[in-house]
């Protein structure tokens, strides 16, 4: 594939590109704190382990899974208010969570949540890529950091509220979260007037660009993605039990995988910093083949050295986000909101699922030698992207213009 790809024409607009990573943020805030809710109910009605992981995986399957699917029909079909009823959709449902009297109750919202999650991802992305002009990798990953925010703030407010309201915690948030989903209608209504001539543009572009669909590099793309993503998730989920076989307290645990979630929206701003100035490829793959010694340094260095070690490696990870997500929508022209899903959707729970198998690994062979294997991943999906280079026109793996 050595065509140039044509892009919908419109210039950088960083009032709409907050606007979108604020309805980001506040969604993922709430998608933050299913999971400790899930286990504040199951735990209440004396559910297995095996309720609790079943309901995570209807939030899963209907929050990331389908988000291909709502991105192909956005593409299309889309409407700027999809984005904040997506959102509103989440807060409501999620509000009502932790009140649930049955499991069929709690999966009901689950699914509600989910699937207003999967509507909001695509076209909030799609909405991003067009606010961006040229500088692609920079507006993907605002958007992204308002989600991560979003995401690392949930879990240690609804923790804060279980422990105060009990049952009603989750619906302490519904007043906040309703005024907070007031403001994503009125601000997204204007970011949708800021992105309408890039918007234009792209219509023209689905009635004349007609390029054939480079199915094996966007295959390599969310590949490198998911590989990437199992290693982040594969740290924050068996950290614990590596400071635990070395005599680590759980609140040390909990420290340090909450350091090495925050550093890494450092990583996502300099993604998209480093994307729009060196190529997304090429920030990729650096990226990912420094973060590789940075992990490896993590088991073999003193204390002191080997948590910066860690910290940068989760920073260095994290770089790679924005860049993948602009690659699959140049190859993916005509369909940004499905390229999204692709990588928000597909890759990230690809990633997650495949933490299960590290979860063997951890059994028979320890933490350690596990996690150390984990780390040397990352070179895969570098491997990935320098294929997926030679398969890229020369315009887009140059840096943009005037960055």
């Amino acid at each position: 594939m050595d065509q140039a790809i044509a892009k919908p024409k419109g210039g950088w607009n960083l009032n709409g590109l907050m606007a979108i990573a604020f309805g980001h943020g506040v969604n993922d805030f709430y998608s933050g704190t299913v999971a400790l809710t899930i286990f504040f109910v199951a735990s209440n009605a004396g559910l297995s382990a095996w309720y609790q992981g079943a309901i995570g995986f209807l939030w899963y399957l209907t929050s990331s899974i389908v988000q291909p699917v709502f991105g192909a029909y956005t593409d299309r079909h889309g409407r700027w208010w999809f984005m904040p009823t997506g959102v509103l959709m989440v807060v409501v449902s999620i509000s009502f969570a932790s009140l649930a009297g049955s499991l069929w109750l709690l999966s009901l919202l689950v699914v509600i949540g989910g699937l207003g999650a999967a509507i909001m991802h695509p076209e909030a992305g799609k909405y991003a890529a067009l606010l961006s002009g040229s500088r692609q990798s920079s507006g993907i990953s605002i958007f992204q950091i308002g989600g991560s925010l979003g995401f690392a703030l949930g879990p240690v407010a609804i923790a804060a509220l279980l422990t105060h309201f009990g049952t009603y915690a989750s619906l302490v948030m519904l007043p906040p979260g309703l005024i907070a989903v007031a403001y994503v209608y009125v601000v997204i209504r204007r970011a949708h007037v800021m992105a309408q001539p890039a918007h234009d543009s792209q219509r023209k572009l689905d009635a004349h660009v007609k390029a054939p669909i480079d199915r094996f590099g966007i295959t390599l793309v969310v590949a490198s993605t998911a590989v990437r993503f199992l290693t982040t998730a594969a740290f924050m989920t068996y950290l614990p039990n590596l400071l635990a076989a070395r005599g680590g307290t759980i609140v040390q645990a909990g420290q340090l995988v909450t350091a090495f979630l925050l550093v890494g929206i450092i990583g996502m701003y300099l993604g998209g910093y480093l994307g729009d100035r060196l190529g997304s490829v090429t920030a990729s793959v650096v990226a990912l083949v420094a973060a590789v010694p940075c992990l490896l340094g993590f088991f073999f260095t003193p204390v002191p050295i080997a948590i910066g070690l860690l910290l940068l490696g989760s920073v260095l990870l994290s770089v790679q986000n924005a860049p993948g997500v602009v690659i699959v929508q140049s190859l993916l022209p005509r369909n940004l909101g499905m390229a999204l899903g692709l990588i928000n959707g597909v890759a990230f729970g690809a990633g997650s699922v495949l933490v299960t198998l590290v979860g063997v690994a951890v059994t028979r062979f320890g933490p350690e030698s596990a996690l150390i294997d984990v780390s040397i991943m990352p070179l895969l999906g570098a491997a990935a992207y320098l294929v997926v280079a030679r398969r890229l026109s020369p315009a887009r793996l140059r840096p943009a213009a005037g960055v």
